[in-house]
């Protein structure tokens, strides 16, 4: 069986065709089948297409009566026998790596569908493309979604790339019965696309433009298919009123955009083209229009020229093709200023794998429950440059911050030495910050005065230890939303921490003018609880960690598996802190079993002679070893959370000032016997009752998600 089926739908594209082909046989992945579904052409493409075949016995000529593109495909889908499926039109193009990079991140992400961007080119860019160098070593940005975030890519972020169905890939089993509807003319493919997002599925965007849309006379539906009265507005219709009736008015308004311009283009072209009766029965279609309940929803400027389209026409063309932007800026200003979008303000920019950790399961819970959230890129020195290459990791007050210049050199050295994993570090890093957490192209704020310009309604801090002021060298003003902002209308502390349950004497009195500005709080420790509520007079919730929103099968889909840890059992020791008690253990433990050991360290903690070491694992590495390993021991808050997720058997020794934090999770869960303080130890071979231990966190989870969604909606 071929991995992937390619499918082309062709109608007379001699011109085309063939180039077409030559842009998929030269695909680096070569696993496949490559079906090209004739529509009753009477040109000499389906020759061409014979002719090619003779040369390479992938390609397959199907024919039938000509009765549209959807019949094409859906006839395509049935012959198909790959493990997914590949859509190209037969007069585009696409890049010779591109199947290889889509395959590759469905497997490894386990994708349902896997996508590109798309670029418009005409003749003479196409002929320079075909000659793109297959070899050449991409590295890929790729951004992930699943569930409810799908639906929110399609809706609103890669609406236009998520409209057509060619450089998509399928898994064939998650598109099941699903077929394009051949009564339509225009559109099919996107409410097809539709149809098989709202199975919340898992899908993976690779940014990069890949996807060679061809500009030609015949490609224009516009100039052809409107003159002969073909209605192209009928998909948006469908999904406009499918999510009207679901009652999410925000994603209707998207299609409800998408269907009067498409009424208004349908008519513009219907006049030019002369053809009075169908732009007479397009009035009435618009009058229809007029009187849906979304329709009341869009801008007024939207709304005006509408109007001007069906009543006052020649007014039309120069304020369509002229005036757009400049009547809209203003509305668009107000409705970003009304939308309820979230961000979040927490430790994303530090190289330390709870702290992302944590960032992307606060995010990745807020997307799948429908909320526009997004992790804001305040990234100040203080946090990022203890992980440059010359480090600058000041401590508290004027002598501490010269005393971090004074050993710039000292760090650089050290970062020298061990240049080569300390590169692949930031590079796995970086590539789960920027895969997971956020986008480049995001505006990066390095100072608190940048939080001003700043257009979210609410503001989410935390989680992890934000109020800690041995990590951000002070209370800092940014963590507690103290800062002025024309937007914003509440602020709402989730998980935060100080990494105990208090703070020093000295801090408290900062702290109690600071927390003010919290509207709703909530910390990680219950031990803080009381703390808190006497230095705010707030009331004050405990809610879990925002790694436990995602379950262990989502954890597994950002995971990566380090080819260290295959066909082997082994344990693994992730270090915090130096701790010579847990590192007799687990020598002890590796002599009983007969295991050998993988230490993953945190910072610059020394290494343990004998051990197997990962110096360059990044977050999703450090998944992929919980994951893969038979015992975990560790001193990590957030190796016991993951150890709890993915049911492994685990120990953990206490944390010389940040124990609390684990003594609450263990507590939680009813796993308090996992904790060894000083020299007493447990038995990490004893079994767990996981069924229980899911009961217990399950209701904890469930408590956690509503107080954070409650004090979202109630505003």
């Amino acid at each position: 069986m071929k991995k992937v089926s390619v499918i082309i739908p062709m109608y007379n594209s001699e011109k085309f065709i063939g180039q077409c082909l030559d842009s998929v046989r030269r695909q680096t992945f070569q696993d496949l089948e490559i079906l090209v579904m004739d529509d009753g052409s009477t040109d000499c493409g389906p020759e061409i297409c014979k002719e090619t075949a003779r040369s390479d016995e992938r390609i397959r000529l199907y024919r039938q009566e000509n009765r549209g593109v959807s019949a094409a495909r859906n006839q395509g889908m049935q012959m198909a026998v790959g493990d997914y499926l590949f859509f190209l039109d037969s007069d585009d193009m696409i890049h010779p790596a591109l199947i290889e990079k889509l395959f590759w991140q469905a497997e490894t992400q386990r994708a349902d569908l896997v996508f590109c961007g798309y670029r418009k080119m005409d003749w003479k860019e196409f002929s320079a493309a075909a000659g793109a160098d297959p070899g050449k070593n991409f590295r890929i940005r790729r951004q992930t979604a699943e569930g409810t975030e799908t639906e929110i890519w399609f809706h609103r972020k890669y609406v236009n790339e998520l409209s057509g169905i060619g450089g998509k890939l399928l898994r064939r089993t998650s598109v099941g019965s699903l077929r394009f509807d051949e009564s339509l003319l225009n559109g099919e493919d996107t409410l097809f696309l539709y149809d098989f997002i709202c199975r919340k599925i898992r899908a993976v965007y690779l940014q990069k433009a890949w996807y060679y849309y061809r500009i030609h006379p015949e490609s224009v539906t516009q100039s052809s298919g409107m003159r002969k009265g073909k209605r192209y507005f009928e998909s948006s219709r469908r999904i406009r009123e499918r999510e009207y009736q679901k009652g999410r008015v925000d994603f209707a308004l998207t299609w409800e955009r998408f269907c009067v311009r498409q009424i208004e283009q349908n008519y513009e072209m219907q006049r030019n083209a002369g053809n009075r009766a169908e732009y007479r029965s397009l009035r009435k279609t618009a009058a229809e229009e007029r009187r849906h309940p979304m329709f009341e929803r869009l801008l007024w400027s939207e709304k005006l020229l509408y109007y001007l389209c069906f009543f006052c026409y020649p007014v039309y063309v120069p304020v369509n093709r002229q005036i757009p932007r400049l009547l809209k800026w203003k509305e668009a200003l107000v409705m970003r200023r009304k939308q309820a979008a979230i961000g979040i303000l927490t430790f994303h920019c530090s190289n330390n794998f709870g702290a992302m950790l944590q960032a992307y399961g606060l995010k990745t819970f807020l997307r799948r429950n429908g909320k526009a959230a997004e992790i804001v890129r305040y990234e100040p020195i203080y946090m990022t440059g203890r992980h440059w290459w010359i480090p600058y990791a000041p401590i508290r007050g004027v002598r501490g911050r010269i005393w971090g210049l004074f050993h710039l050199w000292e760090g650089f050295c050290a970062h020298l030495r061990t240049r080569e994993a300390f590169s692949r570090q930031r590079r796995n890093m970086n590539d789960f910050r920027y895969t997971c957490l956020v986008e480049k192209k995001q505006r990066k704020i390095l100072s608190s005065l940048g939080l001003h310009r700043l257009k979210y309604a609410f503001y989410i801090v935390g989680s992890d230890q934000i109020w800690n002021p041995e990590i951000t060298c002070g209370l800092r003003k940014a963590y507690f939303g103290a800062f002025r902002n024309l937007w914003k209308k509440k602020v709402i502390s989730y998980a935060a921490s100080f990494g105990s349950s208090n703070l020093p004497d000295k801090e408290e009195s900062k702290f109690s003018k600071l927390i003010r500005y919290v509207d709703v709080i909530s910390v990680r420790e219950e031990a803080a609880v009381p703390y808190v509520e006497r230095l705010s007079g707030k009331e004050v919730t405990a809610v879990l960690d925002p790694v436990f929103f995602l379950e262990k099968e989502s954890w597994e889909r950002v995971e990566r598996i380090p080819k260290w840890t295959e066909n082997r059992d082994y344990i693994l020791l992730y270090v915090t802190e130096p701790n010579q008690v847990m590192t007799d253990y687990v020598k002890r433990l590796s002599q009983e079993m007969g295991l050998p050991v993988l230490e993953v360290c945190a910072g610059g903690q020394e290494k343990e002679v004998g051990f197997e070491i990962d110096y360059t694992a990044g977050p999703a590495e450090l998944l992929g070893y919980i994951h893969k390993a038979a015992y975990v021991v560790s001193n990590s808050f957030h190796a016991v959370a993951f150890s709890i997720l993915y049911e492994k058997q685990f120990l953990t020794f206490v944390h010389s000032h940040l124990g609390e934090r684990v003594r609450n999770i263990l507590k939680i869960h009813g796993l308090e016997e996992r904790l060894c303080e000083e020299k007493e130890q447990s038995d990490i071979h004893a079994p767990i009752d996981w069924k229980t231990v899911r009961q217990k966190r399950e209701e904890y989870v469930r408590v956690s998600g509503e107080f954070l969604l409650k004090n979202i909606e109630a505003h």
